[in-house]
């Protein structure tokens, strides 16, 4: 028997190193960026695109007469464009118009509304009352806008309306290929006719423009 007194044994220590597993993420990223479509409006505004806040029309003046007469005005100057803007808010169509503030019963006036005469009226060719012609058709439209479909020939212009009851005119229209536009009217004619023996005053007509889109 072999003798195992005095023989010593080696101890040999066996170390493991455990590395965790490290799990990295994508080198890249998707940044997302949503666009929303704008809202479909009309303004008067200047040339630096502020609004009007008082926007006015001057009728030409004239003397008490016996007889019908008429005055004419323009709408849009230069220091009051009529704007369409229309941010990718209507992509099927859209219209500019113009009505009376007061529907079909409002009336030129004085202040005080002691008198009176009509806007819309045809009786007489318009004499009897009063009438108001609105052309659009010599109106200029001018693009304000970039974008290659954003030109003058996107839009049409309406015609030459003489005003009856509620009714608006149109004056101005935009189809698909105008659905990101931006623009304005300027020299849209105005004509009215003023009954005989109308009271010398001053008068005003409140009118309100509206666009409308789908």
């Amino acid at each position: 028997m072999k003798n195992l007194r005095g023989l010593v044994l080696p101890i040999v220590a066996l170390a493991v190193l455990v590395i965790p597993a490290t799990v990295f993420g994508a080198s890249n990223s998707n940044v997302t960026q949503s666009i929303s479509a704008g809202t479909l409006t009309t303004d008067i505004m200047d040339a630096t695109r502020t609004p009007v806040t008082s926007p006015t029309v001057g009728m030409s003046a004239t003397a008490f007469s016996f007889n019908c007469q008429t005055t004419t005005g323009t709408l849009g100057s230069d220091a009051q464009r009529v704007y369409v803007t229309n941010p990718s808010a209507a992509s099927t169509s859209w219209a500019l118009s113009i009505a009376a503030t007061g529907g079909g019963t409002a009336k030129w006036q004085n202040t005080g509304a002691t008198h009176t005469y009509a806007f819309n009226d045809a009786t007489g060719s318009g004499c009897t009352n009063g009438q108001l012609t609105v052309d659009p058709s010599v109106a200029t439209v001018t693009a304000d806008c970039t974008s290659t479909a954003c030109t003058s020939a996107t839009v049409t212009k309406g015609s030459s309306t003489a005003m009856t009851g509620a009714t608006g005119v149109t004056l101005l229209s935009g189809n698909s290929s105008a659905s990101v536009w931006r623009g304005y009217l300027t020299g849209i004619g105005l004509s009215q006719k003023i009954p005989g023996e109308q009271a010398a005053d001053s008068y005003t007509l409140n009118m309100t423009l509206t666009v409308t889109g789908s």
